[in-house]
């Protein structure tokens, strides 16, 4: 491996833009998970149940003690929440 400044320098530079991308996709998720805690109670955890711990519609009613239709309804309502509050927190980042 050469070990020259010019080296180093786009070494460096290459890090610092790999980083950066690594950053950008953290704070995406992180956003995502803010979102998501900040859902009404039945509606996270239909979200997280569904898409977390990958249950089918039939164990989240049970789990909740509600119909399959139920959840179903909680997911779409849910969604709907999270697509405009990421819609918002990506206008505010740009």
């Amino acid at each position: 491996m050469p070990d020259t400044a010019a080296f180093q320098r786009a070494m460096r530079k290459l890090l610092m833009n790999e980083l950066q991308d690594e950053f950008a996709a953290l704070e995406s998720e992180l956003g995502l998970y803010v979102a998501i805690s900040e859902l009404p109670e039945r509606q996270r955890d239909a979200i997280v149940l569904r898409y977390v711990l990958r249950a089918d519609d039939k164990d989240i009613a049970a789990y909740l003690g509600t119909t399959t239709d139920t959840v179903r309804s909680h997911v779409m309502r849910a969604k709907e929440r999270l697509a405009v509050k990421l819609r918002t927190l990506l206008k505010e980042e740009s």
